[in-house]
């Protein structure tokens, strides 16, 4: 009997062992089993999910000390990564010019702002209803989102007008606002602007929502401009104040007075503007001294010291505070070996932070090759409706990074998940990456072209390739509901091993692993090359007849655009081949798979000619360029003085036009899509650096832009640069005709002058 029951339980212990630790032998990434048991095995969604606990438990007020000492987010996160072991851990605080976390940012030039340099914080924020029946509706210490940073000190008693969106003109027709408060469903900088500024409204309540119906109850952390637009019109007025409602507040207050019922509200604002400075944390695992290159691994801690986000961004920053305590406790105890790059990890303020520390560390800049960023990777996926999301690289920066990350991607992501055709092993993932607390859930996962809007776009702009790596949708994004129960220790732990997977294989990488990562470029290179060429058959068989010779060179266009960035990439494998080969054996190891590239086009061309006889029963067209193609193609657009925005200028800049150029601009700024916009201000920019030989015409610009995404005609592109133009955000310049080659001489014997 008890040699049965030990046989029993011998079994069940082999059964729960080939459950969890069935290695299938088509899943694998760019390092050995070992090595990914060994990460897998330290890293902890757990211990991140504490970090992020600590960091951002809820949104709140911040105190005065905290603007003069350290701000609570970096003195925890540099005690930890002390206690972790981590070299070079430093706290350092940069001077921000202008505006930053809803301070000076909202309106007026340096000179003439009184709020330059500095930053705004709310102290006391409250709204009371007077009539019908008196009640406090909102208090600054309960919910600080719901209070507009750049809200004016004040105390208020006014009636309430509902001006609908509140966006336009014809929202305000037959409405006097004048010294009342504006209920309105637009932004509200919109509404202080339409209502404050232009028509004399003392204040706003704005009830907009990015997703009213998902969460009636969240607010959206929003602020309003410090002064008004610099126009002769809004001398002498003032700010007023903002609050946020959530939708259903608004919709109760609508509700009243549709009724007829007037209601009086109460708002009182107290305020205090502090210095403004950017406080970054860094931190960093030293390479073996073989090499002097590193890799750099960002989050951003702040956005605005108001918003506190425990997706955005708290959890990229405990993410990567993960992932260096998991890689430096395998490397010093000797379980994973040294690695030849430095690992380095920055917190900071977003974009502006990430800026600041790369002027101030140009020793390090220079020697970077990568980074790997997170921004909102700890949502839990299934309270989302959400997939984790990899942004590769643009196409102005083709690079292997991408082909590492999107390996380790796919690994996680079929080995979290229970596949039928292996059911045999077990009912279960074949290698479950889980929190010890965490959801079980499949990794949901997603493979995107590039997306800006964080600190990946700063290394980009700095010639260093980013990839960057998030959470979407987020359902209560730049929200009151961004708070730690909307996220996971299994999604945490899933992240941490990605970019840990992703940062040693890139860190470690000798000729060896080099040559492993070459070999999945090249691979998914061709399957890339495989996606344009079905991209552009659908030119054909979707487009009108008559409109078949234009789809015919936009499908060439694209089958060219991908060839030449499938060589760029294979071109980047060169920074990871030994320093000491000169550029010229780099290029020669893979000079063959540049060739193969190039065959491939040449092949993708013929079968795109071929489907168009097939398509059309004729020889396809000759590939002319247009009179209007050989201007563009010697117009060179180029960002003036450091201008951004993506299609030309932020709100803040935009608010300062009088209502009718600002839509026309909007207008204009639209003829470009959005998904476009941070590629075409990439080359905008590069077009100004003079260190950059790279000279995009406004021709380029289009076929290269139609290649990537797809086709937009010269048309619109020419609209929105010219718009650009006409608020000097960019300026042209024209490149000189090509000389026309001398007429070649006739062969024969040359005939005799004189005698």
């Amino acid at each position: 009997m008890i040699r049965k029951a030990v046989l029993v339980s011998a079994l069940c212990l082999a059964g729960f062992a080939t459950l969890f630790y069935a290695q299938e032998k088509e899943d694998r990434t760019l390092l050995s089993w070992p090595v990914i048991q060994r990460i897998v095995d330290e890293a902890s969604g757990d211990r991140a999910m504490h970090t992020l606990l600590e960091i951002a438990p809820y949104p709140r007020h911040r105190t005065k000390e905290e603007y003069e000492t350290k701000f609570l987010e970096s003195a925890t996160i540099e005690k930890k990564a002390k206690e972790f072991g981590l070299d070079g851990v430093k706290v350092e605080r940069f001077s921000a010019a202008g505006g930053f976390g809803g301070g000076a940012a909202a309106g007026g030039n340096q000179t003439s702002n009184p709020f330059a340099g500095k930053t705004w914080e709310g102290a006391v924020g409250q709204l009371w209803r007077v009539e019908p029946q008196p009640e406090k509706l909102l208090d600054y210490a309960d919910v600080p989102t719901m209070l507009c940073a750049n809200s004016e000190n004040g105390d208020w008693t006014a009636e309430v007008v509902d001006v609908g969106i509140g966006a336009r003109p014809e929202d305000y027709k037959d409405k006097d606002v004048k010294g009342k408060i504006v209920l309105g469903s637009a932004n509200p900088s919109t509404l202080q602007r339409n209502a404050v500024f232009e028509r004399g409204a003392i204040g706003v309540l704005s009830y907009n929502s990015l997703r009213p119906e998902y969460d009636p109850k969240e607010s959206l952390w929003e602020s309003i401009q410090a002064q008004p637009p610099r126009r002769p019109e809004f001398a002498g007025k003032t700010a007023g104040f903002g609050f946020k409602l959530n939708a259903q507040m608004g919709r109760a207050i609508r509700t009243l007075l549709d009724r007829g019922v007037k209601v009086k509200l109460r708002a009182v604002v107290k305020a205090d503007w502090y210095p403004n400075t950017l406080e970054t944390v860094f931190a960093r695992i030293p390479g073996d001294g073989s090499s002097d290159q590193e890799i750099i691994l960002s989050a951003h801690l702040y956005e605005g010291y108001l918003k506190q986000g425990a997706s955005d961004d708290a959890s990229g920053s405990a993410a990567i505070l993960e992932v260096a305590r998991t890689l430096n406790a395998l490397i010093s105890s000797g379980q994973l070996p040294r690695p030849p790059r430095t690992i380095n990890f920055l917190w900071v303020p977003e974009i502006s932070g990430t800026t600041a520390w790369l002027r101030a560390h140009e020793e390090i800049r220079k020697k970077l090759i990568n980074d790997i960023n997170m921004d909102m990777v700890g949502e839990d996926l299934q309270k989302n409706n959400a997939f984790f999301v990899l942004h590769r690289t643009p196409d102005t920066t083709p690079n292997y990074l991408n082909d590492v990350m999107q390996s380790v991607f796919e690994f996680v992501g079929n080995t979290n998940r229970e596949r039928v055709r292996f059911r045999a092993n077990g009912y279960a993932p074949s290698y479950p990456i889980r929190s010890t607390i965490g959801s079980d859930e499949p990794f949901y996962f997603a493979i995107d072209k590039h997306y800006g809007s964080s600190d990946h776009v700063i290394y980009l702009n700095n010639g260093i390739p980013a990839t960057q790596m998030g959470v979407w949708p987020d359902m209560w994004y730049h929200s009151s509901g961004d708070t730690p129960d909307k996220d996971d220790p299994t999604q945490f732990k899933r992240a941490v091993v990605l970019s840990a997977l992703g940062a040693y294989i890139v860190a470690s990488a000798d000729d060896a692993g080099a040559a492993r990562i070459g070999a999945e470029s090249w691979a998914r290179g061709e399957s890339r090359q495989g996606d344009a060429l079905r991209k552009s058959l659908s030119y054909l068989t979707d487009w009108e007849s008559d409109q078949l010779p234009l789809a015919y060179k936009e499908a060439i266009n694209t089958v060219r655009h991908q060839a030449a960035i499938e060589k760029q990439t294979l071109e980047s494998l060169q920074v990871l081949l030994p320093g000491q080969r000169s550029s010229e054996e780099k290029l020669k190891t893979i000079r063959p798979l540049l060739a193969l590239t190039d065959e491939r086009e040449k092949i993708a061309e013929r079968q795109v000619q071929e489907f168009y006889r097939f398509k059309t029963r004729q020889a396809p067209p000759e590939l002319a360029v247009s009179e209007e193609e050989q201007k563009a193609s010697r117009l060179i657009p180029e960002r003036v003085g450091g201008a951004g925005g993506g299609a030309g200028g932020g709100v803040g800049a935009l608010a300062q036009l009088p209502e009718s150029e600002r839509r026309a601009y909007e207008e204009a700024a639209r003829r470009v899509p959005q998904h476009m916009t941070a590629e075409l201000n990439i080359m905008l920019t590069r077009n100004a650096d003079k260190n950059d030989p790279r000279k995009y015409s406004v021709l380029d610009i289009r076929n290269f832009l139609s290649g990537e995404f797809d086709p937009l005609s010269l048309e619109d592109l020419m609209t929105n640069l010219k718009a650009q133009e006409n608020r000097n955000l960019l300026k042209f310049t024209e490149k000189p005709p090509e000389p026309v080659p001398p007429p070649a001489r006739k062969k024969g014997k040359p005939k005799r002058v004189g005698k």
